[in-house]
């Protein structure tokens, strides 16, 4: 799963607004994400599907030795009910994601940013800051499911007049098991 990078830029500025000077680290991080994003960028339109290996591990090296300077700078650094200050949360997570991080180096099919399932969750997250709460969780579950039934559907092109007209009509629109899409002699198809 690919983490998206624009929070961890949000993430990564305000940890560099507690102390700009002593978190510099995270300043860098940022400019290495959008970097790296502009690299895939180009990349895609020159028809390349990944990034030469000797560029994506240029910048998972300089991703690496930033991450451990923002670990050193935050280890002893205190913060308030004697909790871990932020910096350090955040490059100690950085650490142990770091695969889930630079996904989008080496498959381009997969975005920086995950979008489109944040567009998804975004208006049962509005109601809910609104109203404070669903009525009940059956109605939020109900509501989820059609919503992501719609979503699915649209990201695969039916319209969703067409999607609830199937759905009504005991036809509902599944998506196709990989294994359906199997070669007659086993290879599977890239989808």
């Amino acid at each position: 799963m690919q983490l998206r990078c624009q929070h961890l830029i949000r993430a990564l500025r305000a940890v560099l607004m507690l102390a700009p000077n002593i978190q510099k680290w995270a300043g860098q991080l940022i400019e290495l994400f959008r970097e790296a994003n502009g690299l895939v960028v180009a990349a895609r339109a020159a028809g390349c599907t990944r990034l030469d290996q000797d560029v994506i591990d240029g910048l998972r090296a300089r991703f690496d030795r930033d991450v451990e300077v923002g670990r050193l700078a935050n280890m002893s650094r205190p913060w308030k009910d004697g909790k871990n200050h932020p910096g350090l949360v955040l490059a100690r997570r950085l650490a142990a994601k770091a695969d889930q991080v630079w996904l989008f180096l080496t498959d381009f099919k997969i975005p920086w940013t995950n979008n489109a399932a944040e567009q998804s969750i975004r208006l049962p997250k509005r109601h809910q800051a609104v109203s404070g709460y669903w009525h009940t969780p059956t109605t939020l579950a109900g509501y989820l499911r059609v919503r992501s039934y719609l979503v699915s559907t649209r990201d695969h092109g039916i319209r969703p007049i067409d999607a609830i007209r199937m759905l009504l009509a005991s036809r509902p629109w599944l998506p196709t098991p990989r294994a359906a899409l199997a070669e007659p002699d086993g290879l599977a198809v890239a989808t």
